[in-house]
């Protein structure tokens, strides 16, 4: 069968797909909390170790079988199922991360969920979406080879040690039914790279700069103050989780109380020393957009006349009461953050619009046969 990649819906938007789940992978990975006292020891039937302790008998089986098995075919190249393999592991431990969490807060079984109004689950979507990134992952390492690119040494390097970083996430388990050795996944994850070293050529010759981005975004609309305060509520919530005022007795009192804060800190004392000495005073820090509602509009107003360095209070509020210093009147996060999303969202839709073209190049041929036995969310990954 063939497909037509151009008229795909991809939730992929850049070739840096595997790199990008990883990295959702690694801020998501569960931390098992601290157990004091004996624990229990494992049953060895049930609980599988690292990737060093998987069966080698039948880690080269599902190896060998996986590499028989043709996945795609791109051009006049068979792209094999082992490759995918390491699309199809890395995609579903981004989608056992969001799975964890919608089932412990909303008790929804996230795989069967219905995932756009086509009526397609999130299996099928994120199935039809590690298809297309191993086409574009075929199509640019062809073009790489063609260029005559390689990997340098240090590149090669790097891929070994990303290659034990994964290694050291991956279970017994999921490596047996993966069929993942440490040749195969160095021999993958280089032809990504390869890939990936393509497309940093081609979006370079696309015309989009940081700078040409910075010249369509006015640093004026970006004008942002980064404060530190510290804070005494004024009120609290009552049972139904309704905002109330403290009494006029609990309001004055609070006042005071920053008002001693406040004369601390014109007496030499920090806010993190201040808020120290109390456990019910509140210390952080706040940015806000000078034309944003980032804070309370008596915060902002008295925040914005402050001097780097200087402080004021106690300023009230309707939540409660602070003292503000200014850090920096010329704060750029949210400028800087802007320009690069910005710069990223261009990179990749000019990416988009030269691989369409690219794409048309290629005969592409999907072996569905195949696909039909892939379940995403139960084919290597384990949800624990």
């Amino acid at each position: 069968m063939h497909r037509n990649c151009r008229n795909q819906k991809s939730v992929i938007k850049s070739v840096l797909v595997l790199l990008c789940v990883l990295a959702c992978f690694f801020t998501a990975c569960k931390k098992e909390p601290k157990q004091e006292g004996p624990q229990p020891t494992p049953t060895p039937e049930v609980v599988f170790e690292g990737f060093a302790d998987a069966d080698p008998a039948l880690v080269k089986e599902r190896a060998e079988e996986y590499a028989k098995l043709i996945a795609v075919t791109v051009g006049d190249t068979d792209i094999s199922m082992q490759k995918a393999m390491f699309l199809i592991y890395s995609m579903e431990v981004q989608g056992n991360s969001y799975a964890a969490y919608y089932e412990s807060q909303y008790g929804l079984d996230y795989w069967d969920m219905e995932y756009d109004e086509e009526g397609r689950t999130t299996r099928e979507v994120f199935k039809e979406e590690t298809i297309e990134a191993l086409i574009q992952y075929a199509v640019l390492y062809d073009c790489a080879v063609k260029n005559g690119m390689e990997l340098t040494y240090d590149e090669t390097k790097e891929n070994a040690d990303f290659v034990e970083e994964i290694k050291g996430l991956m279970s017994a388990e999921e490596a047996e039914r993966g069929g993942f050795t440490t040749d195969n996944l160095r021999e993958t994850c280089a032809w990504m790279m390869l890939g990936e070293k393509y497309y940093g050529k081609m979006t370079d010759t696309l015309g989009v700069t940081e700078e040409s981005v910075r010249k369509t975004i006015d640093k004026a609309d970006y004008r942002e103050y980064e404060t530190e305060y510290l804070y005494l509520p004024t009120t609290y919530y009552d049972e139904d989780y309704n905002i109330c005022q403290e009494s006029p007795e609990v309001i004055e009192s609070r006042k005071a109380q920053m008002q001693d804060c406040y004369d601390q800190v014109l007496g030499g004392a920090t806010f993190e020393a201040v808020a120290a000495t109390d456990e019910t005073i509140v210390y952080n820090t706040r940015t806000f957009l000078a034309e944003g509602n980032g804070a309370e509009a008596p915060y902002m107003d008295a925040a914005v006349k402050l001097k780097v360095g200087e402080v004021c209070g106690p300023v009230e509020t309707e939540y409660g009461v602070y003292i503000i210093r200014m850090l920096d009147d010329k704060c750029t996060k949210t400028y800087e953050a802007t320009v690069a999303a910005e710069y990223e969202m261009q990179r990749n839709e000019a990416f988009q619009a030269a691989y369409e073209v690219l794409l048309e190049q290629y005969e592409v041929t999907v072996n569905e046969e195949v696909w039909e036995d892939i379940l995403m969310g139960a084919t290597v990954s384990i949800l624990e």
